[in-house]
């Protein structure tokens, strides 16, 4: 069991340290399990509660906190989510992969495979593939012919990546994803809808990840391309010709139709659209189940379908709230209008009154 003392751990993260400096932890979990042996995280007021009552042996928080007491170790540090995830991967590091090429794996001769590289059971690298030292590839995966893998890249099970495909160094890429499959491009006929060869390649940077089952289309001239460092969450689609920045962040069930360019360090809540042939601003905060039908200026914060300003979504949506108790009450006073009208006699009554 790999364990590491509070003060190994604070110059792993530049933490400053409250209490014992050489307690002994064996591992990381939160604060409602955490035991003496542990280390959690503290990161927003919200959770201070939970803080005073757990066992955990020592507590990342931000630098701002103090304790009621020191009963636990505390680390001090610019930001514990940050720090946290740094030092899980001490706790949990990334299992080496099987060396070299499973019998049950098929290289075509003119593919090329680098040093290191590992390729499981049922693996095909097609006819022109390259795939660069010190990469992993799961069982069952296809590779290409043409494709171009980086080094240091992690591919899971069953994941394709078609022919002409480029992936960026350690890039890595989860179970069932699709990579080059072709955009979705249709023309109307007399006789129904043509298709449209999809003849573009699709382009990924360095230190991307894409999640499972994740769909990426090819493009249909020009190259569909994905920025460095950019991450995917499960199920996201990029149709084809889309341009996504480097440094964005993109939840599961997004949808990105054709064309659309992305800039960066753009962020998308899940279950948001885009319309086709958008352009959305650098650094635009894109909320869930938003819909986009038109373009986004840079930084801009979006909620609601159609989308609009994020503020004025989160009013419209308290204003909604409201609309059944409005309801009743129009309701009411309209019963009680008409309740009173009927006590009043009308103009045709007074005038035969004036007759008689």
């Amino acid at each position: 069991m790999t364990t590491f003392t509070v003060s190994d751990l604070a110059r792993r993260v530049g933490a400053d340290v409250l209490g014992d400096p050489d307690r002994r932890l064996s591992g990381v979990a939160s604060l409602d399990v955490a035991g003496p042996g542990d280390l959690a995280f503290f990161a927003r007021e919200t959770m201070r509660e939970a803080v005073s009552g757990t066992r955990a042996g020592a507590v990342l928080a931000p630098r701002s906190f103090e304790p009621r007491d020191v009963r636990f170790s505390v680390l001090k540090v610019d930001d514990p989510h940050l720090s946290f995830a740094t030092i899980v991967r001490l706790f949990h590091p990334e299992p080496p992969p099987p060396p070299g090429i499973h019998p049950a794996a098929r290289v075509d001769e003119g593919a090329r495979i680098g040093e290191t590289v590992s390729l499981g059971p049922g693996v095909v690298v097609e006819d022109g593939a390259r795939v660069g030292r010190g990469t992993w590839v799961g069982p069952g995966t296809l590779i290409g012919r043409g494709a171009r893998i980086g080094v240091d890249c992690r591919l899971g099970h069953a994941v394709s990546v078609l022919h002409g495909v480029e992936l960026g160094d350690r890039v890595r890429v989860h179970a069932g994803a699709r990579i080059g499959t072709d955009g979705f491009g249709y023309v109307p006929g007399p006789d129904g809808a043509h298709k449209v060869p999809q003849i573009g390649g699709c382009v990924i940077g360095a230190d991307v990840e894409i999640g499972a089952n994740c769909t990426i289309d090819r493009g249909a001239l020009d190259d569909t391309r994905i920025g460095d460092r950019t991450k995917l969450d499960n199920l996201v689609h990029v149709g084809h010709n889309v341009r996504i920045g480097s440094d964005c962040l993109i939840a599961a069930h997004v949808g990105i139709a054709g064309s659309c360019d992305i800039g960066a360090g753009t962020q998308f809540g899940g279950q948001a659209g885009v319309a086709g042939h958008l352009t959305i601003g650098a650094g635009a905060r894109i909320a869930g189940q938003t819909g986009v039908v038109q373009d986004v200026p840079a930084g801009a914060e979006l909620g609601g379908t159609p989308a609009r300003p994020h503020r004025s979504w989160l009013k419209e949506a308290a204003q909604l709230s409201r609309l059944p108790d409005l309801f009743h009450r129009v309701a009411r006073l309209e019963r009680g209008l008409g309740a009173h009208e009927g006590d009043r006699p009308t103009r045709r009554n007074e005038s035969d009154e004036e007759g008689a």
